[in-house]
């Protein structure tokens, strides 16, 4: 296997935490197949061994290992529960994930939790997506736009997406036919990529935050869930004082937390979510 030394690393928070449904569990680390071949990292201390089925691959880009970790702590600690949470994973990076993956990852996530997400997700890419072999097994990658472009709401109704399955299919729809792009999206700043996300069936706020933040890299992107409701509610007062819209509340934290405000929700989620202070 190649090796890659990282400063400011932690793999397996990065990638437990929520934030990604791309990456999956195996043996000492983890493999990913949504990149159009299937790539293995495990970490030892301070370096990441990983291995590709085919081309080469850039960690540094998918882990985001050249942001500025020491700073963006620095800008968006706060006394408490905040310097808790970085405390508790402050070698925790930003995600960077393929935008269809991600957006479909987020679209099942409501009212699911992460465990049914991932099993929705690799429902989804046993039945219709690539087979790539490594390491002498298959693994399913996710499908292409192109590769769902007939599917229909019976067809992930079989999956057991329940009314997402609705939401799949009209969104499929309408990036096929260009109306939402990817290549629309990196060429806007965030307040443009967020509303034109939420014109896709099954996007409200928080899914077009989630894919603002794991996939797009707009950092200040704030997704707020129960978790972060209940959160800020109880240990920061900017919700009470900018009203009650899940765009007030955002438009709030980003204010508050900075131009790195969804570091800031990561870590209060990550924190949140293993300590169990819902």
């Amino acid at each position: 296997m190649k090796s890659l030394t990282v400063d400011r690393f932690n793999l397996k928070d990065t990638i437990e935490s929520g934030q990604t449904f791309s990456w999956i569990s195996e043996g000492e680390g983890y493999v990913n197949a949504d990149l159009g071949q299937v790539i293995y990292v495990e970490q030892r201390d301070n370096k990441l061994f990983y291995e590709t089925s085919s081309h080469s691959v850039d960690l540094r880009k998918l882990f985001r290992l050249d942001d500025p970790l020491e700073k963006i702590q620095a800008e968006i600690t706060r006394e408490g529960i905040m310097q808790d949470s970085i405390a508790f994973a402050p070698n925790l990076r930003i995600i960077r994930d393929p935008l269809f993956p991600c957006l479909i990852s987020f679209i099942s996530s409501i009212q699911k939790n992460i465990p049914a997400i991932h099993s929705l997700m690799n429902s989804i890419r046993k039945k219709w997506g690539p087979i790539y072999t490594f390491r002498g097994k298959s693994i399913h990658g996710f499908p292409s736009l192109e590769e769902l472009s007939e599917t229909s709401v019976s067809d992930f109704d079989a999956l057991n997406a329940g009314y997402r399955s609705k939401f799949f299919v009209k969104t499929i729809e309408s990036m096929n036919k260009g109306e939402v792009s990817e290549e629309q999206l990196r060429k806007m700043d965030y307040e443009e990529a967020h509303c034109m996300l939420k014109t896709l069936h099954g996007v409200g706020d928080k899914v077009a935050d989630c894919v603002c933040l794991f996939s797009l890299g707009f950092l200040e992107a704030f997704p707020i869930d129960v978790w972060i409701e209940k959160v800020i509610q109880e240990h920061y007062p900017i919700f009470k004082k900018d009203g009650k819209t899940y765009q007030k509340k955002s438009a709030a934290a980003r204010e508050y937390f900075g131009q790195y405000a969804g570091y800031a929700q990561e870590y209060l989620f990550y924190y949140a979510r293993n300590n169990d202070l819902k």
